[in-house]
């Protein structure tokens, strides 16, 4: 049994509203004057010690109303087709070569078994020859939401075997539903070199090494880390184009302290170059959509947005809008000298010098995948009013036994 809202249980703590009221009513006792009660000797005279407890049936049917009530807004779900699932089996495969060879034992196996594989593709695909292994260009988690939906149409019981390649694409979605029990198989392609980004200047590479901190180091013969294409290999080209002077001088002075502390090469202009192409641009107004020191690599770092008009402001990509000016009066991180460290971070998470890991653990892959609903939509609603007949029924008695009672 799963329950869809289960934090309506705790509105069975109400049974205690009858029980109270229900003990209340029974300590009030009705004042009758008759004129024979001087005749009554004391010694036959009772005193009632301890509860009583009248109506007893109807308090009983009052609470399982409450206790009732509470479950169905619970939203139980049963699985009526509990029955012990068949050996039989589905098999779901990314369309990967790698992964032909690495499950090959197993996916012959099910072909030997007259088990069903199919390919993960925008239209499910049976796979009846594993030499021929389909392309599929962008896989993505919303093709696997598709075909799943398109097998929960046709499974009976079978379980589902799932055949991927482990990656973050996989985390594209918050979860994948699969429609009955299964078996997730995955592996890791190391076919791909997971090259680590870094800025080349010279004979140097800025990276962020293993203790996730920012390091320079000389390039040489035997260091194959960070190989490929370097995400810029030349000095950082920077505009200032705010008209403020301490504003200036605040960012002249922090570009330097990144210099110097990280042996990078940085240039700063005060007046637009036509001849450059920058890579950073800060400025305290909005800058134009085209412009000639603008390109898709550029990063904008607009200061003061607060006194700038709504109107003027739009979104531009790699765009960091800041509400405050950048002197010491206006900005706690000026104030408090952590502006190099502020622009330090900013240069990792622009050339994206610290990508997030690719492959996802255990645990993530587990939060991912989850076995969707266990009963069909209309056995849900069967199982709805059966429930809210016997509320009915109940409610029906109870209101039968307080009127005939006066209770």
């Amino acid at each position: 049994m799963e329950l869809l809202n289960p934090l309506m249980l705790w509105g069975g703590l109400a049974i205690a509203i009858p029980i109270i009221i229900h003990f209340w009513h029974q300590k009030k006792g009705k004042v009758l004057a008759w004129a024979a009660t001087q005749w009554l000797l004391e010694k036959n005279l009772q005193q009632s010690r301890g509860l009583r407890l009248d109506n007893i049936l109807l308090l009983l049917l009052r609470c399982l109303l409450l206790l009732l009530l509470c479950f169905l807004l619970s939203k139980p779900v049963f699985d009526w087709s509990d029955a012990p699932s068949s050996s039989q089996k589905i098999h779901l495969v990314q369309p990967n070569k790698l992964i032909i060879d690495n499950y090959k034992f197993e996916l012959q196996d099910a072909l030997k078994k007259g088990e069903k594989i199919y390919w993960i593709q925008p239209v499910l695909t049976l796979a009846e020859d594993l030499g021929h292994v389909p392309q599929t260009d962008n896989f993505n988690p919303l093709f696997l939401q598709s075909c799943l939906n398109k097998l929960a149409q046709t499974i009976d019981k079978e379980d589902i075997a799932l055949y991927l390649i482990n990656s973050q694409n996989l985390a594209q979605v918050p979860k994948i539903f699969v429609p009955s029990a299964f078996n997730l198989l995955t592996i890791v392609d190391t076919s791909k070199n997971n090259l680590k980004p870094y800025l080349a200047f010279g004979n140097k590479k800025l990276f962020v090494n293993a203790a996730n901190q920012l390091a320079l180091q000389s390039e040489s013969p035997n260091n194959n880390t960070y190989t490929g294409s370097p995400a810029n290999n030349a000095p950082i080209e920077v505009l200032i184009l705010n008209q403020n002077n301490a504003e200036k001088q605040t960012i002249l002075a922090s570009l330097k302290a990144l210099e110097e502390v990280y042996k990078i090469t940085l240039t700063a202009d005060t007046e637009i170059n036509k001849h450059k192409k920058y890579n950073w641009v800060f400025s305290d107004k909005p800058l134009s959509s085209k412009s000639e020191y603008d390109s898709e690599s550029t990063l904008n770092i607009i200061s003061n947005t607060d006194n700038i008009p709504a109107n003027q402001l739009r979104y531009q990509k790699n765009t960091i809008q800041i509400p405050y000016g950048l002197n010491p009066q206006t900005s706690a991180a000026i104030f408090n000298g952590e502006f190099p460290e502020w622009l330090a971070e900013t240069l990792i998470k622009h050339y994206d010098l610290n990508p997030v890991p690719t492959v996802l653990s255990n645990q993530q892959l587990q939060s991912i995948f989850t076995k969707s609903g266990a009963v069909k939509s209309h056995q849900e609603n069967e199982l709805a009013r059966i429930l809210l007949f016997a509320f009915i029924i109940i409610l029906s008695i109870e209101r039968y036994i307080a009127i005939t009672k006066n209770a």
